[in-house]
This record gives C-alpha cells, structure tokens and sequence, in this order.
C-alpha cells in the first residue's frame, strides 16, 4: 500500500474520529460542569460514548470492504478500544491528578495519544482480513 493511501487512511480516520470525538467531549463537559461529576468517571462515559460511535462509523465508511464479519471485528474493535480506555484514563489521571492541568486540555493531550495507537491497531489487526 502506497505512503499516499495510508495518509489518506489516517486523515479519514481522524475526519471521521471527530464525530465520536465530539461525542466523548460533549458527554465529558455536561458531566462535569453540569451533573457535578468527576473528572475520571466523565471523561470514562465520554470515551465509550466516543468508542461505539467511532466503530460503527469506521466499520461502515472506512474499513467496510474488510471481510471480518461484523462479530469479529466488534470484538477486536472493542479490545482495543478497552486499551485506548486504559491509555485515556491513565494521561487524564496523570495530567489532572498528578500535574494540575484543566481537564479539557488534558483530554485533548489523550485524545492525540490514543488516537494514533488506535489508528494503527485497528488498521493492521482489526479490521484487516
């Protein structure tokens, strides 16, 4: 596969990634600033929110000629998703706890980390036939 065609890949995983993205901030800053919670439990919620959206998203408009069957690539989708969860949490622990930083500045150092492992993951192992 060309340089070009893994950019291509990359750029529509993160034009896509935005919609779960906003998904997970959203749900991150309602639960936070509104319902009062804290900032782990939040930013936990938004990321699986983030999570079941980007699947169904990828699934059907980036990686939709794989032949793993819908099971299969759910299954594979979400162990990676459980490792992006545990990265995710882990920075916004660090960042937030550890280092004082606004929380919605540490989600987005997390967000840049777990979205090019990710990106990686799913595109050689979980999608790939």
């Amino acid at each position: 596969m060309s340089g070009t065609r893994h950019l291509n890949q990359l750029f529509t995983y993160g034009a896509l990634g935005l919609v779960g993205t906003a998904s997970h901030y959203l749900v991150l800053y309602l639960l936070v600033e509104i319902a009062g919670l804290a900032i782990l439990i939040s930013s936990s919620a938004g990321f699986v929110t983030g999570a079941i959206i980007n699947h169904e998203l990828n699934r059907r408009f980036l990686f939709h000629r794989t032949q793993r069957s819908y099971g299969g690539s759910a299954v594979r989708f979400f162990l990676v998703a459980a490792a992006g969860f545990i990265v995710n949490l882990s920075v916004m622990y660090v960042l937030t706890i550890v280092f004082s930083t606004y929380y919605l500045v540490a989600q987005v150092a997390a967000t840049g980390l777990v979205f090019l492992a990710t990106f990686l993951v799913n595109k050689l192992w979980t999608f790939q036939a």
